[in-house]
């Protein structure tokens, strides 16, 4: 199973909070900083963290009518770290990095994909690593997360994923939910907050 076969049923939540450390945003308003200062000034704040990031997987860890408790994660794959239910600065801090991103997995369940879709960080490795500023227009959505169950896995039913779009959409106070068919991308189903 992975996100990449495409016969998956996917669970897609846009927010719009930003899901970037508030010191990184901070720093980054300049933009006037070499790679250099940039890994300073992460060192001097790590771990990073996001109220809202943490929301997030707070959802996953606690949700009570199906299990969303991930196995594995990583900012990148392959998915391969053990994922500690009572340590989440990593995978928080994965998150809550500019432009970070989490992938999380259940083995034969599910995989997650967590984005931030705030401004990354690109250095000019011929000016002496300057970052670069960034022309990249953000829109009102600045986090996405989908979660991918291939449609082998028999244990989900199509009401229980529309409650977890629901809930999910509900705890984090988003107006944007749906579920996809990947394989011909059809939506199945729009949240409502009017549920």
């Amino acid at each position: 199973m992975g996100k990449w076969d495409y016969k998956n049923f996917v669970l897609h939540i846009k927010i719009r909070e930003n899901l970037t450390d508030s010191r990184f945003v901070e720093f980054m308003k300049g933009w006037n900083f070499y790679l250099n200062d940039m890994f300073k000034f992460q060192d001097s704040i790590e771990p990073l963290y996001n109220p809202v990031a943490e929301k997030i997987i707070q959802f996953l860890l606690t949700y009570d009518k199906i299990d969303l408790c991930p196995e594995r994660y990583n900012s990148y794959e392959p998915i391969s770290k053990f994922f500690d239910k009572n340590n989440l600065n990593d995978p928080i801090c994965c998150i809550a990095f500019p432009a970070g991103s989490l992938y999380l997995r259940k083995k034969r369940k599910f995989d997650v994909v967590i984005e931030n879709l705030w401004y990354g960080l690109i250095f000019d490795p011929d000016i002496q690593n300057k970052v670069i500023p960034s022309k990249k227009k953000i829109g009102e959505y600045l986090g996405d997360i989908k979660i991918y169950i291939s449609k082998s896995v028999k244990c989900y039913t199509m009401r229980q994923l529309q409650t977890i779009i629901n809930d999910f959409c509900s705890f984090l106070q988003t107006d944007y939910g749906e579920i996809i068919d990947q394989e011909n991308t059809t939506i199945l189903y729009k949240f409502s907050d009017m549920v």
